[in-house]
């Protein structure tokens, strides 16, 4: 598969995931979204690309995308932390091993990768998750 296709279905997964006013792969900074279009998701495809060689002939080259989540959080009635918890919650559920893959332990983004996972502990203040696609 090329990366085209690996980071074309992460962002499949993802977008579908949580009611987002805006979800896109082209990122945006936090002023040019309006609140009418949050909560927001943006891919980044950015990062270091790595290559492990398990044998001569079969490269494991690993991918690296960024999610950005931006959430107006000015409703008196309601915490900030609750939407960006759900929408992490639904985040890490869509990227969580089912199916066929849940017994190999893997998320193959419908076949389209080897493994997809999340890597990173979540950054609170802007709500980012980098995730890791490997390919064989």
């Amino acid at each position: 598969m090329s990366r085209e296709a690996a980071f074309s279905a992460l962002f499949a997964a993802v977008s579908a995931t949580y009611p987002w006013g805006l979800a896109s792969r082209r990122m945006k900074l936090w002023s040019e979204v309006p609140a009418a279009l949050r909560p927001a998701l943006f891919q980044l495809e950015s990062g270091p690309e790595t290559y492990q060689w398990a044998s001569p002939a079969t490269p494991k080259r690993t991918l690296e995308a960024k999610l950005f989540l931006y959430f107006d959080a000015r409703d008196p009635s309601t915490p900030g932390a609750s939407a960006i918890n759900a929408a992490l919650d639904a985040i890490d559920a869509a990227l969580a091993p089912a199916l066929t893959d849940l017994a190999f332990g893997r998320q193959t983004l419908g076949g389209a990768e080897h493994d997809c996972k999340i890597v990173d502990e979540p950054a609170r203040a802007l709500a980012r998750r980098m995730i890791h696609v490997a390919r064989q």
